[in-house]
């Protein structure tokens, strides 16, 4: 009787070993054949739509009024766009944003205000001013003769004691002369009144010296607001708190400053 061939373990292991290898080999194969099918075959079916449109070119703040150069068109994948979004220059150009918008970001309508449409003053006050109401009334100013973008001077009448104007302080009259004497002060000089009571030139451009609307139909003006610097804000508000305050209507064209010192009780009549 013939004896069977006994098989040694090494052989064994090295035939499992070619055997996962080839199988690697085909499962690597199988592995890229399927990566470039998708790349070929099916690129077109998995392209996303996009649209072009309006973004901002840099950070454009609040306020400001967009130009050419602050937007451009960029193309995004159609379910990356805001409602709303404008898809060509022409659409923001030229009109105000309500609200900050950074570099890169859509622009859509519900952040512009398009100023001829926009019933509302602060969209015309100058860069850099302030919009200031006081009191006045129609028996010692020329409140219902004025009209928006009409320029004035603000005089205050103030306690001396109130009042010093460099050096040295403004001089007080003898003791007994008077119990409390005061002194007038032009504060302000050439500022524009943006608005009588709630009238203003509605012509969606920022006020200028070549500005001037119609004046109030009604008589009865009690308020009216002034173009100021936040100094000259600063000052008048604090005039208000104990001071006289009225208005001197200029000559419209008339920017003249002149150098006005405090006059003072007793008046001395020439």
């Amino acid at each position: 009787m013939q004896k069977a061939e006994s098989t040694s373990p090494r052989s064994v292991d090295l035939r499992v070993l070619l055997l996962a290898l080839i199988l690697g080999v085909v499962a690597a194969g199988l592995i890229v054949a399927y990566l470039s099918s998708r790349d070929s075959g099916g690129g077109e079916a998995a392209a996303v739509p996009t649209l072009s449109v309006v973004v901002a070119a840099e950070d454009i703040a609040a306020g400001k009024k967009v130009t050419d150069s602050m937007v451009e068109l960029k193309a995004l994948p159609e379910t990356a766009v805001i409602s709303d979004a404008a898809t060509a220059k022409e659409q923001v150009v030229g009109q105000t944003l309500r609200y900050p918008v950074a570099k890169g970001e859509q622009l859509s309508n519900l952040r512009l205000v398009e100023p001829p449409k926009t019933q509302s003053l602060s969209f015309q006050i100058p860069q850099g001013m302030r919009g200031f109401t006081i009191p006045v009334t129609v028996s010692n100013s020329p409140a219902a003769l004025l009209a928006p973008g009409d320029f004035v001077d603000v005089l205050v009448s103030v306690d001396i004691d109130r009042l010093a104007v460099g050096q040295p302080p403004v001089p007080v009259p003898s003791e007994g002369a008077l119990e409390n004497p005061k002194a007038a002060v032009t504060l302000l000089q050439n500022v524009q009144v943006l608005s009588v009571q709630r009238e203003y030139v509605d012509n969606g451009v920022p006020y200028d010296p070549s500005v001037r609307g119609e004046p109030p139909t009604d008589d009865s003006v009690s308020y009216v607001t002034l173009s100021l610097t936040p100094e000259q804000a600063q000052v008048l508000w604090l005039a208000l708190q104990d001071g006289a305050v009225t208005l001197a209507l200029r000559a419209f064209g008339d920017g003249e400053i002149k150098d006005l010192g405090p006059v003072t009780e007793p008046l001395q009549i020439q």
